[in-house]
């Protein structure tokens, strides 16, 4: 996968990102722009916010969309997943909070993450 497939399945995933997106990736190269940022400083967020608020509707989603991208096993998906979402979620959210809402493979990669 490349950036604007990434970046294209999220937003069909979570339309509701649509308006946020556009507007952050205006200034940089459109659908192009990297899905590492865009998975970081757009998608991520609304999962923090969720863990925080116990949104287990849209959790259940996050988890569902994150575990399918591994099982593509495609190598820019996952890292992306692993890089842009992951990774903050362990330094930044209640670790338990997170590995709750996560399905077998992603959680897996949560836990082998080192912080």
């Amino acid at each position: 996968m490349n950036e604007k497939q990434m970046n294209e399945k999220m937003l069909e995933a979570f339309p509701e990102f649509k308006e946020e997106f556009d507007k952050y990736v205006s200034w940089q190269d459109g659908m192009a722009t990297g899905a590492f940022l865009t998975y970081e400083d757009v998608f991520r967020p609304h999962i923090e916010k969720a863990v925080e608020e116990n949104d287990m509707p849209f959790l259940e989603r996050v988890s569902t969309f994150l575990e399918d991208l591994y099982l593509t096993g495609d190598e820019y998906a996952m890292s992306v997943v692993c890089v842009g979402i992951l990774e903050g979620l362990k330094a930044n959210s209640d670790n338990s909070a997170v590995r709750s809402f996560l399905k077998p493979t992603t959680q897996n990669e949560f836990d082998e993450l080192e912080y």
